[in-house]
């Protein structure tokens, strides 16, 4: 199996899920929700963040491990990977429709 750089949380994440909450939802207090994609969605501290993020990187990780091993993909984990997208406002996915890491 070949050796690909895994994403990883970096230090400017924060920044830039705020940054696309604002120009996306609007300018509103952490802890309050606003709407994106029809759904509300809630403006997340740093440790709700960080702690989401790595939940949906780890998501796309498995999934591209499943790719990797040409093993049956259930709808859930794309359904499930889709959903953090739109709570973490990712309009770019770095796992569908393929893993961009795996090139």
């Amino acid at each position: 199996m070949t050796q690909f750089a895994l994403p990883t949380l970096k230090e400017t994440d924060y920044t830039d899920y705020i940054v696309r909450f604002a120009e996306i939802v609007g300018e509103i207090d952490e802890g309050q929700y606003g709407q994106y994609k029809g759904r509300l969605i809630p403006k997340m501290n740093r440790a709700q963040f960080e702690e989401r993020y790595q939940r949906y990187l780890q998501l796309g990780i498995h999934y591209g491990q499943l790719l990797e091993r040409s093993d049956t993909i259930e709808d859930s984990i794309t359904v499930d990977l889709r959903a953090a997208e739109i709570e973490l406002l990712i309009t770019s996915s770095l796992f569908l429709p393929f893993p961009k890491y795996l090139g």
